[in-house]
């Protein structure tokens, strides 16, 4: 009887506290799941009617170039918005980018991203990604361009992705105009 209350019953006292707490967190996961994915959602297309406000609602476009993680045509006609992420120094450097159809880039929006807080982190700011506005969908490179002091990764990797959503517009449109 003692090993009974010194070993089984405490055994047994935790497997149906972990069993307990595996049901709630199943629970409390499939509760929130679709409200996290709906905020999810929400943000995204907030970003994308951000750089491309002048759309009233988006279509997905098919897309399978590496580091293109969206591409969505305006329904109304007012461009393209596409979203692309290249490798930093903390990891993916996500940006979109919207296109008019002449192939310039109307806005650049880089997101939120796991770069060095102080540092890397100053892609983010609309004195970096402003200056992209107005440019040609043609490879930009850090020449030209007023890189981040002390975080060349980083804004090279800004570059990088905005290179990989402009490939995705010529894909897209086929190089030209629509």
């Amino acid at each position: 009887m003692k090993s009974w209350r010194e070993y089984i019953k405490p055994v047994l006292v935790l497997l149906a506290i972990a069993a307990v707490s595996a049901f709630l967190l199943a629970e409390v996961d499939h509760l929130t799941a679709p409200i996290i994915s709906e905020n999810v959602r929400e943000s995204t297309y907030k970003v994308y009617y951000e750089v491309l406000p002048e759309a009233d609602s988006f279509t997905q476009l098919p897309c399978e170039i590496d580091g293109v993680t969206a591409v969505l045509k305006a329904d109304n006609g007012a461009g393209y918005v596409i979203t692309a992420q290249s490798r930093g120094y903390g990891g993916q450097v996500p940006a979109a980018v919207s296109f008019d159809d002449s192939g310039n880039i109307i806005r650049v929006v880089m997101m939120d991203n796991s770069e060095t807080p102080g540092l890397g982190q100053k892609v983010t700011l609309p004195s970096f990604y402003e200056q992209f506005s107005g440019k040609k969908a043609d490879k930009l490179t850090l020449d030209g361009i007023d890189a981040v002091s002390g975080a060349t990764i980083s804004s090279r990797a800004s570059v990088s992705a905005i290179n990989l959503a402009m490939e995705a517009y010529k894909t897209v449109t086929g190089g030209n105009a629509s």
